[in-house]
C-alpha cells in the first residue's frame, strides 16, 4: 500500500547489506594491515652473513631469507632465479652488499618501492655508491673504497646492527627497545672475535702480507697490515690473469723474504692463483685460507675467529 508511495523503503535492506559487507571488508583489510605490521616483517639478504645478523636483531618479529647460502659457490657467478625475485618482491626489508658484488640484489631492491633497502656499500660510502636517500646517514670511510667485501670490515656487525634497529623500528616503532636489546646481545657474541682482532693487529706490526685475491683485505687493512702486490689479487678478483709483471713481483717478494703470510681463497679456481699459493708454500711462507662465503654449520663469529686465529698462528711462525 504505502510501498508504492515510498519506494525508497525497499532500498533500506539492500543499503544495510552493502554497509555490512563494506564493514566486513574494511575490518578484514584493517586486520590484515595490522598483521603485516605486527611481527610479520619479511627480510631478504643477499648473503647469509648479513642474514644471520638480520635474524638476530629481528628476533621473533618476522622471518629472514638468505639467498646466497652455499659455502661452495662462487658468489661472483651467482644468478638469481624467478623464485628469488618473488622473495624480493614480497620483502619489507632488503639487505644488499652493493659495490658491484650483487647487482641483481640491488636491482631487485629498486623494483620493490615498498621495501626498506639497506645497502652496505652506502653504509661505507663506497666509491660510486653515494645515494644519500639511504635510511642511514654515515661518515665517510676511506679504507672501504676499492674493496666490496664489506662482511670482512672489522666493524660490519656493529654498523649493520645499528642500521637494522633503525630500519625495523620504522616498521615496528613499539619494538625499538626489543630490537636494540637483540642487537646488543648479538654483538656481545663477537667478543672473542674483537679480542683476536686486537691480537692480530699487534702481531701484524712491521710485517708484510700478500693475497691471491682481496677477499680478506678489508680485515687486513683495518688491522694495519701492509698488503703487497695488490694488482695481482685485483686481477684475480676481476676474473682476469695477473700480468707477467704481477707474477714476477709476487715471486720476487717471496724470494726476498719480504712476506710473512699469504692469504689464499680456496674458492678461487684460477690456475695462476693456485700457482702463486704453491710458490709461497714451497718457499716456506705460511698460507692462510680465507673464504668468500661462510662455511656450513658455522656462525659468523666462529668463521671470523677461526680465520683470525689461523692468521695469528701463521704470523708467529
Amino acid at each position: 500500500m504505502s510501498n508504492k508511495k515510498h519506494p525508497w523503503l525497499l532500498a533500506i535492506p539492500a543499503v544495510a547489506v552493502v554497509g555490512m559487507i563494506g564493514t566486513v571488508i574494511w575490518t578484514s583489510v584493517n586486520r590484515t594491515e595490522k598483521t603485516n605490521q605486527t611481527g610479520k616483517i619479511k627480510v631478504v639478504a643477499s648473503l647469509d652473513s648479513y642474514g644471520e645478523m638480520a635474524k638476530a636483531v629481528l628476533g621473533n618479529q618476522g622471518s629472514v631469507t638468505s639467498i646466497m647460502d652455499d659455502p661452495d659457490m662462487d658468489p661472483h657467478e651467482f644468478e638469481p632465479t624467478s623464485a628469488d625475485a618473488k622473495i624480493y618482491q614480497k620483502a619489507n626489508v632488503i639487505i644488499s652488499n652493493g659495490g658491484g658484488f650483487d647487482n641483481w640484489s640491488v636491482n631487485f631492491a629498486k623494483q620493490n618501492n615498498d621495501a626498506q633497502a639497506i645497502n652496505l656499500a652506502k653504509l661505507y660510502d663506497f666509491e660510486g655508491e653515494h645515494d644519500h636517500n639511504e635510511a642511514e646517514e654515515h661518515d665517510h670511510d676511506e679504507d672501504s673504497v676499492g674493496n666490496e667485501h664489506f662482511w670482512y670490515k672489522t666493524d660490519v656487525a656493529t654498523r649493520l646492527s645499528k642500521q637494522l634497529v633503525k630500519t625495523y623500528s620504522k616498521l615496528e616503532p613499539s619494538k625499538q627497545a626489543y630490537f636494540q636489546k637483540n642487537a646488543d646481545k648479538y654483538l656481545a657474541t663477537l667478543g672473542d672475535v674483537k679480542q683476536m682482532q686486537q691480537q692480530v693487529k699487534q702481531d701484524l706490526q712491521g710485517k708484510n702480507v700478500m693475497a691471491t685475491e682481496p677477499v680478506f683485505d678489508n680485515t687486513l687493512i683495518d688491522l694495519g697490515a701492509n698488503v703487497l702486490n695488490q694488482s695481482f689479487s685485483k686481477a684475480v678478483n676481476e676474473h682476469q690473469d695477473p700480468t707477467p709483471e704481477d707474477i714476477r713481483n709476487w715471486n720476487a717478494a717471496i724470494d726476498a723474504g719480504e712476506v710473512s703470510v699469504v692469504i689464499y681463497n680456496p674458492q678461487s679456481t684460477g690456475k695462476l692463483a693456485k700457482q702463486a699459493m704453491t710458490y709461497a708454500k714451497e718457499h716456506g711462507v705460511p698460507v692462510v685460507q680465507a673464504t668468500e662465503t661462510k662455511p656450513a654449520g658455522k656462525t659468523y663469529a666462529e668463521w671470523q675467529y677461526d680465520q683470525l686465529k689461523a692468521l695469528d698462528e701463521a704470523l708467529k711462525k
